[in-house]
């Protein structure tokens, strides 16, 4: 967790020292609007900070349920296209994949002879969303970000026997803010916070549980992510 806040701070130190990089030809600047020195095709590389709540509830009982949360490192990436809808208003669209370390481990609540979730694993995370921006000036930008999520999760278990195991697919939405600011024309740092609600991701373990019932996963994530990109 250390390296995690260390890396944001490093990041948080590159925004505050951009005059230290190398700078936009300040006439070329003066010809764009804020706006448009925001537009165009961009891809970027992201690490941060993850987070993730999960409950699990069965349906035959909503009272036999787990709760749990992990703490874990993001990494990715993602593509998209922006452009100006006035001299300071940037809109545009976003494709992203990402992974995660993070991994709960439920050593409380463990019950023989009953339904257990022993472990839950987040695997590819798939977003795809509009955003939203704001150009303060031609160097520094914030946003807003909404969109569709889609997760593959790892579950395991244990029915008092043997090992389960069940992989599911959610889905979701992703809410999200941050700071974009310009290192030179072509690239850039952003700081963000992401949250994401993914809605149930049903599983019965292949109708291993003794009695075949079915179980919903819900889950919470946030998480806080710095990117360095190119605009093109």
């Amino acid at each position: 967790m250390k390296t995690i806040y260390a890396l944001l701070a490093a990041g948080l130190a590159v925004i505050s020292a951009n005059p230290a990089f190398a700078q936009e030809d300040d006439d070329q600047q003066a010809a764009k609007t804020p706006a448009e020195a925001f537009s165009g095709a961009h891809a970027e590389v992201s690490l941060g900070w993850d987070h993730l709540s999960n409950k699990s509830i069965k349906d035959i009982d909503s009272t036999a349920y787990t709760t749990g949360s992990s703490d874990g490192v993001t990494y990715g990436g993602a593509i998209g296209y922006d452009f100006a809808l006035t001299d300071r208003v940037t809109l545009g669209g976003e494709f992203g994949v990402y992974g995660s370390s993070a991994k709960w481990n439920n050593t409380t609540n463990l019950v023989s002879g009953t339904f257990n979730t022993e472990t839950v694993k987040p695997g590819r995370d798939i977003y795809v969303g509009a955003k939203l921006g704001y150009a303060l000036s031609p160097k520094t930008e914030i946003f807003g970000k909404a969109g569709y999520t889609n997760a593959h999760f790892s579950i395991t278990g244990d029915n008092g026997s043997d090992p389960l195991y069940e992989g599911i697919n959610a889905n979701g939405f992703r809410l999200g803010a941050g700071v974009e600011q310009k290192l030179t024309k072509a690239t850039y740092v952003k700081l963000e916070y992401d949250y994401s609600h993914y809605g149930s991701g049903q599983f019965n373990y292949s109708n291993a549980t003794p009695d075949a019932s079915n179980f919903d996963l819900h889950n919470d994530r946030h998480q806080l992510l710095a990117s360095v990109g190119f605009r093109f």
